[in-house]
This record gives C-alpha cells, structure tokens and sequence, in this order.
C-alpha cells in the first residue's frame, strides 16, 4: 500500500510489508532521518529478522503528512487459539530497540494519528517493548494519553550502558575507569605485544565482510555461548538473520567492525551497526583461550577511542544487558528502557488490560524486586 491508496493526510494506516517501491525508499530515508535511530526497524532489519521463526506476520503501520512519510512501526498480532489478544511492536530476538521511527518535531502528530489506527487493531490492548523511556517519542506518547485521558502501564524498566559524545577517551577514561585499571590494560596490551604483533584494525569500505562474519562467529564458539549451543552457529535461523543484517549494514555503509589481532591471529572483534551520529553494538566475541588478556575489555576500550576521538559518534548504545560486568564498568552513562501496555478506549480493554499488566509486574518484580509497576 503506498500513499496514492486513499491514505488521509496526517491519518495513519496499518498495511502488510509488501509495499511499492516508492512507499519503500519512503520508509528508507524515514528510518535515515528519524529523531531516534532504530536499524532493527529499518527496512533491511526488519527483512534480516523475518528469518527467525518467531518474527510471524509482520505489519506495518505508517503515518503521512502529505507526501511525506513522518513515521513508521512495525507491527505484530499476538494470538491465542485463532484469537487476538494485543497487537504489539515488532520483537525478535536480535532487536534491541523496540523505538518507533519518526522524524524530528512529528512525535504528538504520529502518536495522534497512530493511537486510533492502533485502536482499530484486533486485539484488545497496545503493547510497547524496549522503547527508550525518555525518548522524544515515548515523552509525546505520554503526553497524548494523558490529553485524552487514557491509561497506561509501565510492565518492565531497566538501564543499560551507553557511552554519550562529550569527552576525548583520553577525558572519558581519567573520569570514569579507575587509574588501577587502566594501569592493568596497559599491562595486558604489552603482554599481548610480546604474543606477537598486536594490531587492531577496521573492515575497510570495500572489502569483503564474508571472512569477517565467519571469524566473528569462530570466535563466540570457543566462549560459553558455545559451549551451551546459543551461539549464533548453533542456530541456522540466527546465523541467517546475523549475517543478513551485517551484510546490509556494510553495502549500506552503516557497519562498523573492528578486530583485535596477535600475530595475525583474531583473539576478539566487534561488530556495529551505525545510524547517523549513533551506533548500535550489534555483537562482541573473543577467544576464550586469551580470557586471562582481557581482550573483550580491550577492544572496547580501543572502539572507545574512536568512537569518541575519530567518528565523535553522539551516542553508543551496548545493547546490553542490565547490569553487564564489562561495559557497565567502563561507560557510566545509562539508558532507561520500558514496555508499556495502552489499554484501548473501551472498558472491557480496560479491564483485561489491568488484569495483565499486573501479572507482568507481579512476574517482574519476582526477577527483580527493586522493580515495580507504575500506572497514569
């Protein structure tokens, strides 16, 4: 479906993914301009994600302001025995951010103009996972729910590292990793010097990312992940999706992959996605035979370095885990993340929807009891 089909100006419509060409590049440049980055949710993400087999029938809902493309999210149905319970924005596995795709200055026209396209969705309820609690977007959800008098409930919060532009590493480092431990990564580096030739390098524009992606996944085999079968080898369908999404960010220009080498050898890598001004880390793998050097805190110290002093990026998201052991450590920085369920404008809605956002924040708080449910 494209605009020509009838579309409303600053009206919303939900419409499957087999778009036209032009609704397509539409959704391209929106995903290149939107006021918070969001590659899982670009058209080459969402195409990489369908290869798993939880990503089911994915829709997608766009808003327009004339000819112009303002903002965009995927969208999935969630059923039970043939009967739709919500709908929710897309979620896979390998999606990080679950923040919808608008431009700056449109996040009350979108929210406007989505909340009772969103309505009309079968199901009862909209569910929002991983969306970043104090984006531009999330501030001009609230607003509006709170303009119309609609409830919502907070079923999950937690803060994961980021690193923010404002210091030189040399700056970042001083203030924020103690000088014991900088001192100890010194040491390492010229015990890994004296391995071999210790370089760290970057994978240049024209080169081919093949033999990159191959060592990257070499390298997580030999650590715990594959050891317990959750590397991304050990899945066809995540190793598909994997490859997909480093693939497309490198011929669009928008991958970021380093590695750490002794003597030629690669002992860890790390790979980004790229937006703009931001960054995503995508994935990071060392050998576990040189876990006593250190070398996932390596190459990230080393990516701090250029992420700050080279590409002055505005913003790292790790991606990570709350609570990680390495990156938590050496970025101070955090970014709140939440899901929330909007309730739709209807009282039964209402009541179920009340029903289920207690048994999340019950579930919730039985995983972390410093985390509780909040409601508007």
């Amino acid at each position: 479906m494209s605009r020509q089909d009838g579309m409303a100006d600053g009206r919303a419509a939900i419409v499957t993914l087999s778009v036209d060409d032009a609704t397509l590049a539409a959704w391209d440049v929106l995903a290149r301009d939107a006021g918070a980055a969001n590659p899982f949710y670009a058209p080459a993400g969402v195409a990489a994600g369908q290869l798993l087999p939880e990503s089911g029938r994915v829709r997608l809902l766009l808003v327009w302001e004339g000819a112009r493309l303002i903002g965009a999210l995927p969208l999935r149905t969630k059923t039970a025995r043939g009967i739709a319970l919500f709908v929710e924005n897309w979620d896979q596995r390998l999606r990080a951010l679950g923040e919808p795709l608008v431009l700056p200055g449109h996040e009350t026209a979108f929210w406007q103009a989505a909340l009772p396209a969103l309505a009309r969705a079968p199901g009862q309820w909209l569910r929002l996972s991983a969306i970043d609690r104090d984006s531009a977007s999330t501030r001009a959800l609230l607003a509006v729910l709170g303009a119309r008098g609609r409830p919502f409930y907070e079923t999950r919060r937690y803060a994961r590292a980021v690193l923010h532009a404002g210091l030189s590493s040399a700056e970042h480092a001083a203030q924020h990793v103690r000088g014991k431990v900088l001192k100890e990564h010194r040491r390492l580096r010229a015990r890994l010097a004296d391995r071999g030739a210790l370089r760290f390098e970057r994978l240049a524009a024209g080169e081919d990312v093949g033999p990159w992606i191959d060592a990257l996944f070499a390298l997580e085999q030999t650590g715990w992940k594959g050891r317990e079968g959750v590397a991304a080898a050990a899945d066809p369908a995540t190793e598909a999706c994997f490859r997909a999404m480093i693939a497309a960010a490198h011929a669009a220009g928008e991958l970021d992959f380093h590695r750490m080498t002794v003597g030629g050898q690669p002992i860890a890598m790390l790979a980004n996605l790229e937006r703009g001004d931001e960054a995503f880390q995508l994935k990071i793998a060392y050998d576990e035979e040189w876990a006593s050097f250190s070398p996932g805190v390596l190459i990230e110290m080393e990516y701090l370095a250029y992420a700050l002093d080279v590409r002055r990026l505005s913003r790292v998201d790790s991606c990570a885990r709350a609570g990680h052991p390495m990156i938590d450590r050496i970025w101070p920085d955090r970014r709140t993340i939440v899901s929330l369920i909007v309730p739709h404008p209807t009282l039964r809605s209402r009541l179920l929807c009340r029903g289920q956002a207690m048994w999340r924040a019950r579930r919730q708080r039985a995983l972390n009891p410093d985390v509780g449910e909040t409601a508007a």
